[in-house]
């Protein structure tokens, strides 16, 4: 309980910061210094050249301790006992429940608080015109894309059921792109609000959001379509000179949402695309090699970033096999490898973020490698607090010092700033007696209080049962049988984890005062069995935060020097690809398909297609970055060709994602992945449920629907790889099968005359080595194991 006196001081406080955050002027008042003051800052932490302070050193591993966890059950939720604070915005979360999702005491003073408090609102609080928010944003507060804790959560499945930034996107259906693009009855060509859960005669209810540009797949070449154009010429294979066309439609991201008199953003069609005239029915690819890349993404959890931040640089790129040259030792290779992998299948990779920081006009990031993202596109977090004041509100700061572009469509002539920015011939900062602290709309006070704020949510604490077994005095001593820890335990064991390992470096006191000379990032280097380890290592260690002066004041105890149960090798994996889904000039439409779920009942599932590849995303200059003595090896890992092998040099694939981190996972819930098209929400699951189908020792392509959140773990552990082809285990029920289009399915993608061979390929097909992914050999050991063994594994996922 916190003293009386402590929180008379806190309300009080809190109406001061209210009174001063949410003013009608145009710039967000801040309590906190300067924009002067943290452009010093800023300077010193870009440094001079690479990544400035972030390339984070090792620590001495006998000053490493256990990362503290949240309470579990009050992870991310209200209080019950805490009214909401009349004096913050409708939809706000009172500040006491800022520490559901926090390390526990990290704000124990009013000062303390303080310094958190901006960067908190900035995230929960709506936002107006009059404070800044521009004429094209995605949307009006940071947590609305965060919100399936608090409109899809399930009853009573002991999930969190709050809106916060530790909440992952909701997603209640796929989204009918046919909708991206309508015309009103003025002729105007708008889209519409992806807000609806019916997918089928509406436009689908997501909060992803929409990516799409013109890509070129022979140079990895990127044009996000908002007037910058690719930067050179290209001589293509044929010797042909390529001079793409310079268009502006807006910017790459789809603005879906919209103010009065402002409508929302449309997807510019492929006709009116200059780059993409004449394209070739085959490859999809015009004249000049480009084709349409469409894709969504999906705001994850924000659990544990500040230990991801901290983690060495040099422990990360240890990790890399790019040439498939490591492989860990497991037991379930005697059921028969099938790919001729050199190493294990899985060839991690570092994404190469170059430096775009402008010391003369502080914009810009610092490069290295990158750790933050769905794609590992930023070397700092620092570049996911702008990108969401700036790309998702239209906020600007000194740091990103430009509206969102509206110059496209229908927008051009409706949408007016009721704030216009600074001209170009104005001070960035202010002189030296000007008594305003910016001429921006965000203080850099409120974002840098807002990376605080997102450094300090913790992990939730583990499972009861999970901790049961971390705190008996074996670990791996076989607990007793019919337990749900006897399950838990085999499902880790199964999982790669060295329980020892990982409860001495995960609770308190136990780490021997010598060391206890195991694997550091408790894999069972023995055995790894599925070896899910390969990609989701369970603990990583951190060095010292790379928090600055009074930021690390407030969040160094927490991250530096510790032990952290990350789950993530912080690297590139390859995906699973299907080539016509992939060059479909949008994403697959929205498919139905009856299956028979647990219960005996069968639902009209609304299929989860199995590619996971897509082409939408900034890209650099191919021409930076390269290791400079790369060359192709003598040995080409499979999956991989020799005009694409050295990725090392290249940013993030359209088949490479980073791998997820999986702190919270069991607590936070579904949607997985990074367009969270693993959902299982409330408003769909009797209506139209996600589905797709599972593989286990005793049944191939079963039908499987998504009704609870065992039945989503297990698809987005399926969706690791593609299906397998059927065979005499495939039931003849409805849904079983490879999940095939119906032959009478209208769809924007065409799979040729045997889709099964496309979405289902033969395991030692060419088809099947080039386009299942860096997980197919873990995902062939997890498929070979018992029901028993696969829920064994689900149990102890929901445990994190």
């Amino acid at each position: 309980m916190r003293p009386k006196k402590l929180i008379g001081l806190v309300s009080l406080l809190s109406l001061v910061l209210v009174i001063a955050v949410f003013g009608t002027s145009a710039q967000l008042a801040s309590q906190g210094p300067s924009d002067r003051f943290f452009v010093s800052i800023r300077q010193q932490e870009a440094g001079s050249g690479g990544s400035g302070v972030f390339d984070v050193s090792p620590p001495d591993n006998s000053t490493l301790q256990p990362a503290a966890r949240a309470p579990r059950n009050t992870f991310g939720t209200r209080r019950s006992s805490t009214p909401a604070d009349p004096n913050l915005p409708a939809g706000t979360l009172p500040l006491a429940d800022v520490d559901t999702i926090l390390y526990p005491g990290s704000i124990d003073t009013p000062e303390k608080r303080n310094l958190l408090f901006e960067g908190f609102n900035l995230t929960a609080a709506e936002r107006t015109a009059a404070q800044g928010l521009g004429p094209i944003f995605i949307d009006t507060r940071c947590v609305d894309c965060h919100l399936n804790s608090s409109r899809n959560v399930l009853p009573n499945t002991g999930l969190a059921e709050s809106d916060s930034i530790a909440s992952r996107a909701h997603r209640s259906s796929p989204t009918n792109f046919r909708f991206a693009t309508v015309f009103n009855a003025q002729g105007d060509r708008i889209g519409v609000s992806l807000e609806n859960s019916d997918a089928l005669n509406n436009s689908g209810d997501t909060f992803s959001f929409t990516t799409f540009g013109d890509y070129n797949p022979e140079f990895h070449l990127f044009d996000p379509l908002n007037g910058s154009g690719i930067p050179q010429n290209f001589t293509n294979s044929s010797g042909n000179p390529i001079t793409p066309f310079s268009q502006n439609f807006g910017g790459f991201v789809q603005h879906r949402r919209a103010i009065t008199g402002c409508l929302p953003d449309a997807l510019p069609t492929v006709v009116e695309d200059l780059n993409l005239v004449s394209p070739d029915p085959e490859t999809g690819l015009s004249g000049l090699g480009f084709r349409r890349a469409v894709a969504e993404f999906a705001g994850p959890p924000y659990i544990g970033r500040g230990l991801i931040e901290a983690i060495p640089t040099q422990d990360i790129r240890a990790r890399e096999d790019a040439r498939d040259q490591v492989a860990l030792p497991s037991s379930l290779d005697n059921a028969g490898r099938v790919f001729a992998c050199t190493g294990d299948c899985v060839a991690g990779r570092t994404n190469p973020i170059r430096r775009t920081y402008n010391p003369n006009n502080f914009t810009g990031f610092v490069g290295g490698i990158g750790r933050f993202g769905l794609r590992a596109n930023g070397a700092e977090m620092f570049q996911f607090v702008i990108g969401g004041a700036q790309g998702g509100m239209s906020m600007t700061s000194v740091l990103s010092q430009s509206e969102q572009p509206f110059n496209f469509g229908p927008n051009r002539n409706r949408c007016v700033d009721p704030v216009p920015e600074p001209l170009p011939n104005q001070p960035i900062l202010p002189g030296a007696n000007d008594p305003e602290p910016s001429r921006f709309e965000v203080p850099l006070a409120t974002l840098y209080s807002a990376r605080n704020f997102i450094r300090l949510v913790a992990p939730p604490e583990f499972g009861t049962p999970l901790l049961n077994i971390l705190n008996s005095p074996n670990p791996a001593a076989p607990q007793p049988d019919g337990t749900i820890e006897a399950q838990v335990q085999r499902g880790a064991q199964l999982f790669g984890v060295d329980l020892v390992a990982f409860a001495n470096r995960m609770i308190p006191g136990r780490f021997p005062a010598g060391g206890d000379g195991l694997d550091p990032n408790a894999i069972n280097r023995s055995d790894t069995r599925v070896s899910c380890v390969s990609c989701h290592i369970p603990v990583q260690r951190t060095g010292r935060s790379p928090a600055q002066d009074r930021d690390f004041a407030l969040v160094g105890q927490q991250l530096s020097n510790k032990w952290a149960p990350i789950f993530s090798d912080i690297l590139l994996h390859k995906d699973p690809s299907i080539e016509a889904e992939r060059i479909a000039s949008t994403p697959r439409d929205p498919l139905v398909i009856p299956r028979l779920g647990a219960d005996g009942n069968i639902y009209n599932t609304l299929d989860i297609p199995r590619n996971l590849a897509q082409d939408a995303f900034q890209s650099q200059n191919p021409t930076e970055g390269r290791s400079p003595n790369s060359q192709v090896p003598a040995v080409i890992p499979e999956g991989r060709t020799a005009a694409d092998l050295d990725r090392a040099g290249l940013p993030a694939l359209g088949d490479e994602f980073r791998t997820s981190p999986l702190m919270g996972m069991g607590r936070i819930g579904a949607p997985y992945l990074h367009d969270a098209r693993v959902y299982l929400s409330k408003l769909t699951v009797d209506r139209n449920p996600a589905g797709t189908v599972f593989t286990n020792s005793e049944v191939t392509n079963a039908p499987l629907v998504i009704r609870s959140l065992d039945d989503a773990i297990r698809v987005a552990i399926e969706l690791h790889d593609l299906p397998v082809p059927d065979d005499s285990r495939t039931p003849r029920v409805p849904g079983a099968g490879c999940p095939v289009p119906p032959a009478n399915a209208v769809l924007n993608v065409s799979y040729g005359s045997n889709p099964a061979s496309v979405i289902c390929p033969p395991l030692d097909s060419p088809t099947s080595r080039v386009n299942r992914s860096d997980a197919r050999e873990v995902i062939r050991r997890y498929r070979g194991l018992s029901p028993r063994d696969q829920q064994a594994i689900i149990e102890f996922l929901k445990q994190l």
